[in-house]
């Protein structure tokens, strides 16, 4: 069989994305989100190999400066920072948003994996009703532990995005 047969088959994903050929098996379209460095011309990469997601707007921005400070008070007396839980590990759930599985499959490898941990260890601390220990526990929000927040955030722009080409 040809590559513009298995292009036919896979459909129009095929013609942005390319084809990966598995002998034995049918033509599977090579899908990836829209931050990777395959989809920009290689001298709009930066040398780390990661694209940073677009910064927030300003009314955004300064509703956050409000709500953020009560959110940091709220959260040193919480049970997620007994069991060590970072902000985002429960802010943003996969159960309730499927946008944060999106946000969650373009952080880093190493985040996501700390990100399971955490959510694993705090159910097992929940099951035993214990809390993590002191130094374990995240007590301070801050900009730099908001891990999540960007990626998600930059999930529903390109939402908005699409909902806007779609009532053009």
């Amino acid at each position: 069989m040809s590559v513009t047969h298995y292009t036919a088959q896979v459909g129009k994903t095929a013609a942005r994305f390319g084809v990966q050929q598995v002998p034995g098996r049918m033509a599977v379209a090579k899908i990836q989100h829209d931050l990777t460095p395959n989809m920009l011309p290689k001298s709009q990469v930066p040398r780390s190999g990661r694209i940073d997601p677009v910064p927030m707007s300003p009314l955004r921005s300064a509703m956050e400066k409000v709500i953020f400070p009560i959110m940091k008070v709220n959260y040193r007396n919480s049970h997620q920072a007994e069991y060590g839980l970072r902000f985002d590990d429960w802010w943003y759930n996969q159960a309730n948003d499927r946008d944060v599985g999106v946000a969650l499959s373009r952080i880093d490898d190493i985040e996501l994996q700390l990100r399971n941990f955490r959510g694993f260890r705090a159910a097992q601390l929940a099951i035993e009703r214990s809390v993590a220990p002191k130094e374990e526990r995240f007590s301070d929000i801050t900009e730099d532990s908001r891990y999540c927040k960007p990626w998600y955030e930059q999930v529903m722009r390109e939402k908005r995005e699409a909902a806007s080409w779609d009532n053009y």
